[in-house]
């Protein structure tokens, strides 16, 4: 009865402080690497040059283990997916839309999308011959949209290459749950770049080229 009153006391005085519990531990931050880590970075068009390495600069400055829904905003401490992008797009003078699915259509109306057939299973694929570093990267199905978007897009990240130890394609972002090096992480930076598991109901829709750099 003592250890119950003690527990029920603790509690109460929590409660009249305002504290609330201890916070889940987080998953851990995403990858940071330098340009020197990429294959090929040297030899890339002066616009794609200058868009990873912005990229990677402000993955860097801003470690932040949060995805954050909604924001656009490192100041609020976190970004959603196409907040990331579209916040790095404009480190570099480009206006891109604000959502994932917006920031597709961007491209599609600019001929500059690539789609990814459903049957396509390995980035081997002849589906990927034109994929280069600063190419947007978008997958459908990765969870309900209730805002009307019909194209099917709900997640947006940036291809950077693939890394010179172990030849491994990387992206960078904002994410809850995607890997780098194997490890599931959370927040704004590096990740594996991989097609969806056979079965998984998201699925990888196309890549393009942001609209303010060439699609050399």
């Amino acid at each position: 009865m003592i250890r119950i009153a003690v527990v029920i006391a603790l509690l109460s005085t929590v409660a009249a402080r305002g504290e609330e519990p201890p916070p889940k531990p987080t998953r851990p931050l995403p990858g940071v690497i330098g340009t020197a880590a990429l294959e090929g970075f040297d030899n890339l068009s002066d616009g794609r040059r200058e868009l990873v390495a912005k990229a990677l600069e402000m993955a860097a400055k801003h470690r932040l283990n949060r995805y954050l829904f909604g924001s656009a905003d490192p100041a609020r401490g976190g970004f959603d997916c196409s907040g990331a992008v579209f916040f790095i797009l404009r480190q570099v003078g480009i206006q891109p839309p604000r959502s994932s699915a917006a920031q597709f259509d961007w491209l599609r109306k600019r001929d500059r999308l690539v789609t990814i057939p459903a049957e396509v299973r390995s980035l081997d694929d002849a589906a990927f011959a034109k994929l280069r570093p600063g190419d947007l990267l978008f997958w459908g199905g990765t969870y309900q949209p209730t805002d009307g978007r019909t194209n099917g897009v709900t997640h947006v990240q940036m291809y950077l290459g693939r890394e010179k130890d172990g030849g491994r394609p990387v992206m960078i972002g904002s994410s809850d749950g995607r890997s780098y090096r194997g490890t599931a992480r959370c927040g704004f930076g590096v990740y594996d770049f991989r097609l969806p598991r056979e079965g998984s109901k998201a699925r990888l829709l196309g890549y393009g080229p942001p609209v303010g750099i060439g699609e050399e």
